[in-house]
């Protein structure tokens, strides 16, 4: 009766929340996509009414996902202003708003209407749920009160991303984001501590599955016992399933195979992953390293976060499961968020490279339906795309102050105070053109460029599910059953003999089957009009 009860609350609250940002509970009709490359005349102004400057500047308020606020924040907001006011007539102000915070303060913020004009979003924080509640101003709407605001005031914007990017991050055609240009090819695998691994005797050449590293975990325990050399937050280094392929399920629970097969044929199947071979194998090694000792106690709790974790800082762990981007600039990258520039880390790939709709829609920053100027809104982000300037004061703040430039052109820190509380270079514009710190390759960022080249596109690019309020009740009944117990079954917390049939069991009495078989329609609804 008790989860008859919160399944009811759950779904009036989600039904509630539909209409918060707008009376309408669908999103705006589709309008032909803007690609790059585009040849046809538009009927659209050359210039939006509300384009005509009075010389007024606009405050733009920016919601910003980052680890916490700074009180160096205004002196960086002062520089920004300074430099952007003559460009645009604007100003800035940023709301930094840490990642544990971001449901309850940003998107509650967004939901009840707060005058917002930038707002980060990503597929696996709420983009299609703000999408359905009508909370996004359409950015490529020919008849849109601002006019096409991507055609006209997005330009840089579309001259520099790569089309996967922007037809990726469409629903029904319709751009509501733009996407940042970083890596769009994000497989999962494994970032391993190289000295652990010399310690050990592994040749990480040899490490093609979870279960190859097992002889490793066990000597590692036998010479640390005090220590576990798997750190794990439920991620799965050879996860075979798309990641997050339905938004809003963040266990995972229906998906379809992520790698093509030996012919490079794609298994367009949608699985109910828990009732698969592939996920019991797993959770049964996990569920033996945890009884050995190899998976930290605190895995199976949200507030375990692996790459700032006092082990991994330590170089106390033997490997972790971590999204790549080739060229070991994920391990380089969690070496110096660590603090502990002497981890001597490597990586090792357990998905091959394929474009999926969570990778293109991985940072996106939205103009929401309450900003009292989306034209200068737009005329900010095409900035972040097309201005270094702009980006190095995003990125690492006052000149001379807190950086200065190096004599080989990178940046060296001087107070780390605002680069260490915003989201990182991957929320920010075009990566292609941003500096990158002394502590980098300073090739970095054209190699998050050239890796995605030769990636394949999954079928499944650009699909977006979204639930009818005919299935809300479902849909908040699995989602309680998922969090209580995804985590706990990926971190072997639990014993999957007992509990694996027990989860599949209320998964399905909460209405899986229902939801999957919705999935599937919209699925083919999708490619049928694709």
């Amino acid at each position: 009766m008790a989860k008859k009860l919160i399944a009811l609350i759950m779904a009036l609250v989600l039904v509630f929340a539909m209409t918060a940002c707008s009376t309408p509970s669908n999103p705006a009709p589709s309008t032909e996509p803007t690609q790059q490359g585009d040849t046809e005349p538009s009927d659209a102004p050359t210039q939006a009414p509300e384009d005509n400057d009075n010389g007024e500047v606009v405050t733009l308020k920016y919601y910003e996902i980052g680890n916490q606020d700074t009180n160096v924040r205004e002196a960086v907001q002062d520089a920004i202003n300074e430099y952007i006011e003559p460009l645009i007539g604007a100003n800035v102000v940023f709301q930094i708003i840490g990642w544990g915070d971001w449901d309850s303060k940003a998107l509650t913020a967004l939901q009840a209407g707060e005058e917002i004009d930038i707002f980060f979003t990503a597929d696996w924080k709420s983009y299609v749920r703000s999408v359905s509640m009508n909370c996004f101003t359409p950015l490529n709407d020919d008849n849109g009160e601002y006019g096409n605001l991507l055609e006209l005031y997005g330009k840089d914007i579309l001259a520099t991303l790569n089309p996967a990017f922007v037809t990726g991050t469409q629903m029904n055609g319709v751009n509501y984001a733009v996407p940042t240009n970083k890596e769009l090819c994000v497989p999962v695998g494994y970032v391993y501590n190289a000295d652990a691994a010399a310690e050990v005797g592994m040749d990480p050449s040899t490490i093609k599955t979870l279960e190859d590293f097992e002889p490793y975990m066990a000597k590692y325990k036998e010479l640390h016992p005090d220590q576990y050399p798997y750190l794990s937050d439920g991620g799965w280094g050879d996860e075979p399933w798309v990641a997050n392929q339905v938004n809003g399920l963040t266990g995972n629970l229906i998906a379809q195979k992520f790698d093509p097969d030996e012919n490079g044929v794609f298994d367009e199947t949608f699985y109910s992953v828990w009732e698969t071979e592939e996920n019991k194998k797993h959770v049964e090694t996990m569920y033996r390293w945890n009884q050995a000792g190899y998976v930290h106690p605190d895995s199976s709790l949200t507030t375990f976060d692996v790459g700032s974790s006092a082990e991994f800082a330590a170089g106390k762990f033997l490997a972790c499961t971590q999204p790549l981007k080739g060229e070991n600039i994920k391990a380089n990258e969690l070496k110096i968020a660590s603090g502990n520039l002497a981890l001597n880390l490597g990586e090792i790939y357990g998905q091959g490279k394929v474009c999926i709709t969570t990778h293109a829609g991985g940072s996106m920053l939205a103009i929401p339906v309450t900003s009292q100027d989306p034209v200068k809104a737009m005329k900010y982000i095409n900035l972040m795309h097309s201005d270094s300037n702009l980006l190095d004061l995003m990125l690492f703040g006052v000149p001379e102050t807190m950086w200065k430039f190096a004599d080989d052109g990178r940046v060296e820190m001087i107070d780390t105070s605002w680069y260490g509380a915003h989201g990182g270079a991957w929320t920010m514009g075009n990566t292609a053109i941003q500096h990158v710190t002394t502590d980098e390759d300073p090739e970095k960022n054209q190699k998050l460029q050239d890796y995605s080249k030769d990636a394949l596109m999954h079928p499944s690019l650009g699909f977006r599910y979204i639930c009818p309020v005919e299935l809300e009740s479902q849909w908040a009944s699995v989602i309680n059953v998922q969090d209580a117990m995804n985590r706990a079954m990926l971190t072997g917390a639990v014993d999957p003999s007992t509990e694996l049939p027990k989860y599949i069991s209320d998964l399905k009495a909460a209405g899986l089957d229902e939801i999957k078989a919705d999935i599937e329609k919209q699925y083919n609804e999708w490619k049928a009009n694709k």
